[in-house]
């Protein structure tokens, strides 16, 4: 069976295809009956799955979070949401020991199904924020910031900007610090007194931390520091490190651009420990804002494929969009074919 992207899975119809596991709870039924809660992904989003506990006794794997694994169920409705019932689930080893392959991927595996990677050549952008740094910035902050990127030019290349929210695919760190910094360097070049250096350096390095908050850029998730100290603290560190091994000579600099890194998220209930008290600093929060958000909602408009001239209520958005130039215009009835 032909994979179907799992933006066009609909109520009713039947999945005998391969996925990647992004998530795996452990649940009981009302009855105290164990069952799996999962969500599995390809390259188009997420979708919800349920292992229930008729067919986990059968099929209790373990499954992990990473695992491809080949699915046979059906899609049905929950929560006016589609959503997987598992009848038959084997990880991909588990497949390959049943088919006697060694180090073979069964012919019908395409890895490139499921994984989403973003739609920009990574290698332009990755050169492109090289250029920036080297062309827009001067010593001392052009070594730290071109130490730090070249240093981690491999995880940066592949590293997703978040586990959902936005770009939270292959190559999503990098697309997301790319359009930041671009658009932070072209604002500050609006207001001559803002120092306009400090705000791309600030771009560039703003969720630096997010290459050690995240592991396993295929199926994203925290690592323990991620979760102990989240990637704010952990970008700040990297920057101090670096500063020290560069005796970086102006240390009231060094403090303005940690304090970028610090106040990003913009508020303290979003995670900032300060907000943010210098025009650098607001500038490159509001730039990563918008275009987290721009993200976002270009992904809540691609996944709505209904008719509706406005897309179901996001919740992180708190409103509708509406879908421009997707409008449906009255149609002509049609004769009816059986009085022809």
């Amino acid at each position: 069976m032909p994979h179907t992207l799992i933006v066009h899975l609909k109520e009713g119809m039947n999945v005998q295809q391969y996925f990647v596991v992004r998530q795996v709870e452990e649940r009981r039924t009302q009855h105290a009956k164990p069952y799996l809660n999962l969500q599995l992904a390809d390259r188009s989003g997420i979708i919800r799955a349920k292992l229930w506990s008729e067919a986990l006794r059968e099929y209790p794997g373990p499954f992990r979070l990473g695992d491809y694994v080949g699915v046979v169920g059906f899609v049905r409705a929950y929560q006016g949401e589609p959503e997987i019932t598992i009848q038959k689930i084997w990880t991909l080893e588990q497949i390959k020991q049943k088919k006697e392959l060694d180090n073979e991927e069964p012919k019908d595996f395409d890895p490139s199904l499921l994984h989403a990677t973003t739609p920009y050549d990574r290698e332009q952008m990755w050169q492109e924020l090289l250029d920036l740094a080297s062309t827009a910035l001067t010593p001392p902050l052009r070594d730290l910031v071109l130490n730090l990127l070249q240093a981690n030019e491999t995880a940066w290349l592949n590293q997703p900007a978040a586990r959902r929210n936005h770009h939270a695919y292959l190559g999503g760190l990098l697309e997301h610090t790319w359009h930041v910094a671009r658009l932070a360097h072209r604002i500050a070049a609006l207001y001559p007194d803002i120092h306009q250096e400090l705000v791309v350096a600030g771009a560039i390095l703003h969720d630096v931390g997010k290459l050690k908050e995240l592991g396993q850029p295929h199926a994203p998730d925290y690592t323990v520091a991620g979760q102990l100290l989240g990637h704010i603290v952990l970008g700040w560190d990297m920057i101090r490190q670096e500063a020290a091994n560069l005796a970086f000579p102006d240390e009231n600099l060094l403090l303005q651009l940690e304090h970028i890194v610090l106040t990003h998220h913009g508020q303290q209930e979003f995670g900032s420990p300060v907000l943010p008290k210098t025009r650098e600093a607001l500038l490159v929060y509001y730039a990563d804002d918008l275009d987290a958000k721009l993200k976002i909602m270009e992904q809540h408009l691609q996944a709505d494929t209904s008719d509706r001239q406005f897309t179901p209520y996001h919740r992180l958005l708190q409103r509708e969009l509406y879908k421009i130039g997707r409008e449906t215009e009255p149609q002509p009835e049609e004769e009816n074919s059986l009085e022809e």
